[in-house]
């Protein structure tokens, strides 16, 4: 071995080394699959494959990993690509300097170092791409160096287990490490590392006992099987009971009393122990009454299934075929492993004890209507208590009754005389809801009345009272000022009278400077006032007598019929009809009754 062989071979693996550091440091997990295709390169030129495999294999693991955890990929910095393209230098000079100097070098060194250049040259390409194209390329780069891993690992796989079945004198023949099978599509450099296919001998296949690999396992073969044999009875030992499990320990032929927990226990080694897993999640159903679950109501009429069962209740004066779904689960795994090797038929027989006990002390009628709630309350209750008492471990979900009719051959009559019980109290049921909706609306009715009278009492009082307060405030006016109060009395007497027409009230020192006869008529009746239309006045008066060329035209304009603008009228409202007469339209004068 040459020193460039070592030091081409030390330059990969410092390339590894510190990729990985820069991986891990900074989080950049997509420069794992580059680090394991360093490391296996490093390990094919210097001569230690073994470890080029496995930190190939577990740096590209760990970037899968990384992948599995949803973990970032990292950034791609300017330093990556000058990176590679300085190292791919350096590469293609330790190449180039070892190819010069010795000429003893052997092909497949001098392939491997154009393959590593080759790689870092086409590396530094596509970083400088992702910089300047933008994108994420990391984990491209990463699928395609572990595409790439996968491949070189499987070659030298296959090529080392081709020369444990090749015999010793042949391994001439065989490519050395690192002559990888895509080499002859890369041109004849490329081959030229690869041996030259020679013509063997008849002994190369037909010996067998020549090849490495058939003596050494001759050889060991009884030692192989034996300690395969005591591996696997050693295995025996070891018991993983699953999330929703129990586990009983057995050994020497007893239980233990304990239930084990979900995880990983140990046991002696079959057959002097064992562990029993036992499912306490899942919930079970056994079904009374038939011997084939029909899975819904039957009806009484119609044909039943095989197997149906009939009950004698009521003392044993009547039959009836009653459908018990019975759901439970194991809730002691120890209890229940050591009570009994069937716990369905344990728990069919007690459930069918228990309700033979109940049901024989209700009638037919009773079972199926009134007390059918209570009954199957009793029975949860009571098939609980005698698995307890049987130290059973199982624990019961729930009991339903889900069907319960008598016979097919009284189905009939039986229907009769429940439908008639059934209006019986449909009846029942209607009285006393007509009862209650009658008394509800007399309690109604009187409470209406009760609240009118206080509400009609209350008014009546309150107006006497305000009727006694004005009186009272009325003699106070009058204590106070009896002229005054006795002309504002007859100020309101005399507006109460003649509220019908407008009145004229005229202060005592006008007399002798009013005229002496005032028509009342237009203050008294207002239809009386003289309603004649006022003449309106113009905005644009009439220029009649103006000679101006302006007037003129304006009266030409008024005399082709275009209409006057009505002025604005300024003068105060008169309400009275007292100044001017209203400017409304005329009333039709009362019509004359004919006597």
């Amino acid at each position: 071995m040459n020193r460039q062989r070592p030091l081409f071979s030390f330059a990969l693996g410092l390339e590894a080394i510190g990729l990985s550091v820069l991986a891990l440091a900074s989080k950049m997990y997509w420069l794992l699959p580059w680090v394991g295709c360093a490391a296996l390169l490093a390990g094919l030129a210097g001569r230690w494959l073994g470890v080029g495999i496995v930190v190939c294999i577990v740096a590209t693991g760990g970037w899968v990993w990384t992948l599995g955890q949803n973990m970032p990929d990292g950034a791609i910095l300017t330093a990556h690509p000058i990176g590679a393209l300085l190292i791919g230098a350096a590469l293609a000079f330790l190449n180039i300097h070892t190819a010069l100097k010795k000429r003893d070098v052997s092909p497949v060194q001098l392939c491997l170092g154009r393959l590593a250049v080759l790689l870092h040259f086409i590396t530094a390409g596509v970083l400088l791409g992702a910089l300047y194209l933008g994108g994420s390329w990391q984990r491209w780069i990463a699928l395609a160096y572990a595409v790439l891993n996968a491949l070189l690992v499987l070659d030298c796989l296959l090529r080392l287990v081709g020369r444990l079945y090749t015999p010793k004198r042949h391994w001439q023949t065989l490519p050395e490490p690192g002559a990888l099978f895509f080499y002859r599509l890369l041109g004849d450099e490329w081959r030229a590392c690869l041996p030259e296919t020679t013509a063997r001998d008849e002994s190369f296949d037909l010996k067998l006992a020549e090849m490495w690999m058939w003596p050494t396992l001759r050889a060991a073969l009884p030692s192989l099987l034996s300690t395969i044999v005591l591996l696997v009875w050693l295995l025996s030992t070891v018991h993983e009971l699953p999330a929703g499990h129990a586990g009983v320990r057995h050994h020497l032929g007893t239980w233990e009393s304990r239930p084990l927990a979900p995880g990983l226990h140990f046991s002696l080694p079959w057959p002097m122990g064992s562990i029993q897993a036992v499912d306490t999640t899942r919930l079970r159903e056994i079904v009374l009454g038939f011997r084939t679950d029909p899975g819904q109501p039957i009806l009484w009429e119609k044909a039943h299934y095989e197997g149906e069962q009939h009950s004698l209740v009521g003392g044993g004066d009547d039959f009836l075929s009653i459908s018990v779904p019975v759901f439970y689960r194991v809730g002691d795994a120890a209890l229940h492993l050591r009570s009994s090797s069937d716990a369905e038929a344990l728990l069919r027989s007690l459930a069918q004890r228990v309700l033979l006990n109940l049901t024989l002390r209700l009638p037919a009628r009773d079972i199926m209507t009134t007390s059918r709630e209570a009954l199957r309350q009793q029975l949860h209750r009571d098939l609980q208590a005698a698995l307890d008492e049987r130290q059973s471990g199982l624990v019961l979900a729930e009991v339903y009754l889900r069907d319960i009719h008598p016979p097919v051959s009284v189905a009939p009559n039986f229907q009769e005389v429940v439908s008639a019980l059934e209006e019986k109290e449909a009846l029942l049921h209607e009285g006393e809801a007509y009862r209650r909706d009658i008394l509800t609306r007399t309690e109604g009715d009187a409470k209406a009345i009760l609240i009118t009278a206080g509400s009609s009492a209350s008014n009546r009082l309150m107006q006497t009272e305000g009727q006694a307060h004005r009186f009272t405030a009325m003699q106070k006016s009058w204590a106070l000022g009896k002229d005054l109060y006795q002309w504002r009395e007859g100020y309101r007497a005399l507006d109460e009278t003649l509220s019908g027409a407008k009145k004229a009230i005229f202060d005592e020192s006008m007399r002798g400077d009013m005229p002496t006869h005032v028509d009342l008529r237009k203050v008294l009746n207002p239809d009386f006032v003289d309603t004649a239309p006022v003449r309106p006045q113009t905005l644009v008066p009439r220029p009649a007598k103006s000679t101006d060329a302006f007037d003129l035209d304006i009266e030409g304009y008024l005399r082709a019929d275009q209409g006057e603008v009505p002025a604005p009228d300024f003068s105060p409202p008169d309400a009275d009809n007292v100044l001017k007469a209203s400017s409304s339209t005329p009333t039709q004068p009362p019509a004359q009754t004919q006597p």
